[in-house]
């Protein structure tokens, strides 16, 4: 019986140990994990100058530029950079912001000022170091951006990323809508001209107006000496087109008032049905009323038929 007890106390002996030895291991592996969850590194350096700028676009030439969070002091002219990631390529960006900073000299280095840019692309935006970045939209080899590769890429019906897809139709409507507003501000600027135009008719139409009134203010008038109807004859014009006037008789006295309407046409018949007399400086000039026209100078006419 003590032999047996004996025994089992051994057995345990040597198997406490080893279940000791099990845990720390266990202990140990947590123990990193935790370490590889600390916070990222935060390093504070002295500000030179900071201002905002006029929006411009930037893309990666190469490599991945990183991506900082940026912490300013509000007593002192330092900034604390912390990194969040990285800059991807074949993507633009657009930069509003700028900073300078200054790093500190170390045994291997000496102190420099380095520029960074506040930049932003969709959901993404940081500071990233101006040096790694190129002026300018991206664009591929073959001329074309991201957005237009991607939106042909969707009408060749090649597979593409939902983003990618959603960027493409966001681009495609935003210059349809500006296509839209380019065609309405065409239309109204046709629309406008139309009015002018209308505007410049109707003036010029009131400028004849007021052309053809002054003309009948500018009628003259005579003493009636004789009015007669005649046989209605054919007669025409030779050289040049003598002038027509409307005729004015006065009911009260022998005065007949007459102002120009306008001039014959050449090369037809016309017929007289009326005849006056009246006195011009002292003479008797006769007018012949012309169907449809008005009065004109007998001695224009020539009878007969042209």
């Amino acid at each position: 019986m003590m032999k047996k007890v004996a025994m089992i106390a051994a057995a345990a002996a040597m198997v406490l140990p080893l279940g000791l030895g099990a845990i720390a291991p266990a202990n140990a592996e947590v123990t990193a994990f935790a370490a590889t969850k600390s916070a990222a590194k935060k390093v504070t350096y002295t500000l030179a100058s900071s201002k905002a700028v006029k929006k411009a676009a930037y893309h990666v030439k190469s490599g991945k530029p990183e991506l900082f969070s940026a912490l300013f002091a509000a007593d002192k002219s330092t900034v604390s950079l912390t990194k969040k990631g990285t800059l991807a390529g074949e993507k633009t960006y657009y930069a509003t912001k700028q900073i300078v900073i200054k790093t500190k000299a170390t045994k291997t280095a000496k102190a420099k000022s380095e520029t960074l840019v506040f930049v932003k692309s969709g959901k993404t935006s940081g500071w990233a170091k101006l040096s790694q970045l190129t002026a300018g939209k991206f664009m591929a080899a073959d001329g074309k951006n991201a957005v237009t590769k991607t939106a042909d890429a969707v009408k060749a019906g090649t597979k593409v990323t939902a983003t990618a897809k959603t960027t493409a139709k966001k681009t495609t409507a935003k210059k349809t809508v500006a296509k839209k507003a380019v065609a309405k501000k065409t239309v109204a600027k046709k629309a406008v001209a139309k009015k002018v135009t209308t505007k410049t008719t109707a003036k010029k139409a009131t400028a004849k107006k007021a052309t053809t009134k002054k003309a009948a203010v500018k009628g003259k008038t005579y003493t009636l000496a004789k009015a007669v109807n005649i046989k209605k004859t054919a007669f025409h014009f030779k050289g040049t087109k003598p002038a027509y006037f409307t005729g004015k008789f006065a009911a009260d006295q022998p005065k007949v008032t007459l102002t120009k309407k306008g001039t014959l046409a050449a090369g037809k018949t016309y017929y007289a049905t009326k005849k006056i007399t009246v006195k011009q400086s002292k003479k008797n000039v006769q007018y012949l009323l012309v169907t449809n026209k008005g009065w004109v100078l007998a001695s224009k006419l020539v009878a007969g038929k042209f």
